[in-house]
This record gives C-alpha cells, sequence and structure tokens, in this order.
C-alpha cells in the first residue's frame, strides 16, 4: 500500500480556514502533512485519527525569513506552550494540531490575530495597486496585438506570448476579486463582532483542481506553439524558464542562510540577485541552444504559422521601373484579413497630407471578391495650408498607397514617388492570378 503521496496543489496564505479543514479531513482518512512548499503538499500514512488542526503564519515572516527562522522558533514555543502540537512547516505555514478539544488559541494565534498577519502578507498596499495596474497593461498589450492579427497569428513569438499573457491576466483578475471579497466579509465580521465566515472546502478544492487544469492546457498550448515556431525556440524557452526558476530558489535559499533578517534589504538584495544572475545566465544559455540547434534561419521579414503568414519590406521594382514596397498577410481565417485590412491606408496626418482617391475608371471592373483602395500622400510643408483635393491629382505625391484585398489575402503596395495607370492594372492583373513577386 502506498505510504506517501503528494499533492500537486496547495492553499494561499488567505485560505487557512480551508487548509485547516483539508487537513482534518485528510487525517480521518489516515494521511498526515509531512510538508508543504508553495505548490505541492507531501503526506504520509499512518492510523486514521481525528484532529484540530490550526495553519499559521508567524508574525512578521516572508518567504525569504523561511520556515525556520528565529521568529518561527519562539512561534513554535508559544504554540506548544499553549497545549499545541507541531506537525510541519512550509514556507510560510507552521501547521499545528492537537486531539484535545479544549485547546484554545490565543496570543498570535487567534483568528483575529491570524487575520492580520495573512492581510499584510496578502493585501497590502503594493497588492491593491499592483494587481490592477498588471491587468489594465496586460489587457491593453492585448488589444494592441489584435489591432493588428495578420501581424500578431503569424508571429509564433506573439502568438505564444498573449494566450500566456491573456491566462494571467485572468488568473490576476480572480485573484484580486477573491482578496477583496476575502478581506471584506473578515473585516466587516470583526466590527460587528461575529464570528469570521467559514469557507466551502468542496468548492474551494474544485475551484484549484480546475485551475491547475486550465493551466496545464496553457502550458501545452505555449509548448505547442513554440515547438511548430522552430525546435530551438522551444528548447530557449523551455531551458529559460527552468533557469529562471532556479536562479529564484538559489537567491532565495542563499537570503535564507545569510540574510540581515531586515525585510526591505533582503528583498532588495534578492531582486537584484536574480535580476543579475538573469542578465548573465540566460544569455549564455540562449548561446548555447543556438550552438548545439543551429542558429535561426536569415531574418526575411516574412513570418508564418498555421493562422497566418506576413512578409513586409520585400521592396521590388514594377514594370515602369519604379520600386514598390510590398506587404503581404495571408491567412485561412477571412476575420484575420478583414480585421487588418482596417490598419491600411496607414495614418500619416501628423506629419503628411494625404487623401483615399477615387479609382481611374479606365481599370475596369475589378474581379470578384477584390477590393482596391488608393492613398496619395503629400509632404507638409511648414506653415503651409493642407494640399487640395485638386492639387492631390495634379501635383507630384510623395507615396501612393495601393491596398489590395480578398477573403484571404491583403497585399499593400507602397510606390515611391507615386504610381501611373500601368502600374495599378499590372497590381490588380498580379494579385487577382494569386501572384505575390
Amino acid at each position: 500500500m502506498k505510504q506517501k503521496k503528494r499533492i500537486w496543489w496547495t492553499f494561499n496564505l488567505w485560505e487557512a480556514d480551508a487548509f485547516q479543514q483539508y487537513l482534518e479531513e485528510m487525517a480521518l482518512q489516515g494521511w498526515f502533512l509531512e510538508n508543504v512548499g508553495g505548490s505541492v503538499m507531501k503526506f504520509y500514512r499512518a492510523q486514521p485519527e481525528k484532529r484540530r488542526y490550526a495553519a499559521l503564519l508567524v508574525p512578521g515572516s516572508s518567504s525569504l525569513t523561511g520556515a525556520d527562522s528565529w521568529k518561527a522558533e519562539q512561534f513554535r514555543k508559544e504554540c506548544q506552550k499553549a497545549g499545541w502540537d507541531f506537525q510541519c512547516s512550509g514556507t510560510y505555514w507552521q501547521i499545528f494540531y492537537s486531539t484535545d478539544e479544549s485547546v484554545k488559541l490565543n496570543g498570535d494565534m487567534t483568528e483575529e490575530r491570524q487575520f492580520l498577519i495573512q492581510k499584510a502578507l496578502s493585501w497590502n498596499g503594493s497588492a491593491k495597486i499592483s494587481y490592477p495596474v498588471l491587468v489594465v497593461l496586460s489587457l491593453w498589450s492585448l488589444y494592441s496585438n489584435l489591432q493588428n492579427p495578420g501581424k500578431m497569428f503569424a508571429d509564433p513569438v506573439a502568438l505564444m506570448l498573449n494566450p500566456l499573457l491573456l491566462g494571467i491576466c485572468i488568473s490576476w483578475t480572480v485573484t484580486y476579486a477573491r482578496l477583496f471579497r476575502w478581506n471584506c466579509g473578515n473585516t466587516m465580521a470583526i466590527k460587528e463582532g461575529r464570528p469570521f465566515p467559514r469557507m466551502n472546502l468542496q468548492r474551494k478544492v474544485s475551484f484549484k483542481k480546475r485551475i491547475i487544469l486550465l493551466d496545464e492546457i496553457l502550458i501545452l498550448a505555449v509548448l505547442a506553439l513554440a515547438f511548430s515556431s522552430s525546435m530551438r525556440a522551444l528548447a530557449g524557452t523551455m531551458l529559460s524558464s527552468i533557469l529562471i526558476v532556479v536562479i529564484s530558489l538559489f537567491v532565495r535559499n542563499l537570503l535564507r542562510n545569510n540574510g540581515n533578517g531586515n525585510a526591505r534589504d533582503d528583498w532588495m538584495s534578492y531582486a537584484v540577485g536574480v535580476g543579475v544572475l538573469c542578465m548573465i545566465l540566460i544569455p549564455l544559455c540562449n548561446a548555447a541552444a543556438t550552438h548545439f540547434l543551429g542558429a535561426d534561419e536569415p531574418d526575411t521579414g516574412r513570418k508564418h504559422t498555421v493562422f497566418a503568414s506576413y512578409q513586409a519590406n520585400d521592396v521590388q521594382m514594377s514594370s515602369s521601373g519604379k520600386s514598390v514596397g510590398v506587404t503581404v498577410y495571408t491567412s485561412p481565417i477571412s476575420w484575420i484579413i478583414a480585421k487588418t485590412s482596417k490598419c491600411y491606408p496607414k495614418d500619416m496626418t501628423k506629419w503628411w497630407d494625404q487623401m483615399e482617391l477615387e479609382l481611374p475608371a479606365e481599370l475596369g471592373e475589378l474581379p470578384e471578391g477584390t477590393e482596391v483602395s488608393w492613398c496619395r500622400y503629400m509632404v507638409r510643408k511648414d506653415g503651409s495650408e493642407p494640399v487640395s483635393e485638386e492639387n492631390f491629382y495634379q501635383d507630384e505625391p510623395t507615396l501612393d498607397e495601393v491596398i489590395l484585398k480578398d477573403r484571404n489575402r491583403l497585399v499593400v503596395l507602397d510606390y515611391g514617388g507615386g504610381m501611373n495607370l500601368t502600374d495599378m492594372k499590372e497590381a490588380v492583373d498580379v494579385f487577382y492570378q494569386g501572384q505575390t513577386e
């Protein structure tokens, strides 16, 4: 029979009530906590027993002080003196139990005092500000990327990072809402002099399991997208992620053993240590991946995934001898093309005068499903009046931009010095034939 097992999730600092209920249920099944970390709990099997548990936090503790600091030792003595037996400890937690129903919580063990300690660690000023700021910045980044989905869905790195960013954003939002509700409920209980509201253990456990499942799906999706980019991208992503975790744990353990005990100084040392080591080791890690797996293909301006492809900065010559900047988007998803086409013509009104012109009648009837637009740009002279519509047709243009679109393709042609009817007919004919050279 299995004598030990690991549970690959744990409870947040403000979920002590649910943690205690969970440990009591596990004790009735014959499983007793041996160790608790940031994301895993280790249990050992013994004779089932009815116990009362107290999952407590040491006053003034942090993740850098460790489970066996001087403050933690003093707190254990205080709890044992009150009649509680020590079970185990973790990064933050000190776990005690008792089989005597008459043993009470006192001093720093009381629910009200523990709530204040939990609040100082989980719902402090930095958490109140940083969560909303990070969520807003994440949403703004996602919104900005979605303005040009042709680029985003064609870039393997962006396609990899945006789902991850969305998952993190949702996680932060849910956590902030739950923390806010927890803080309000317990604060009101203190003011009204009533017991703290009990947490629903089954709901908590069910929620955590769903979150783990979603995290696993998100991680697999990110890895799949990294792999679809290149083997080097996958190796670089994995090695860099592992290296960051290892560096963080190494610096944390170093400060636990050698820190001066001042929370502010220890956190500053932690941030500097992790930052410096990451700046040194991650580039070395990527260099090693390049050496063993080969360098990336030369940057030709073309990006491609199963969702879309994008190529820019391709300069060609028209039949009339004019240079043409070619930008091409393709996608099997028509929404990507339709949304991307709204980014054109480019808005250059801050520096240039621009106007969308009517297509010449000599162009004839366009092929079915094809849309063509023509925009002209003129350099704006300081202090001069905006160029009139008549002059847009008569004066020599700085740039003509022709946009050709159907359901699955978007081609943007930039003609330096303007274009003529022959150039436009050639562009439409080539687009209709499906040729993008």
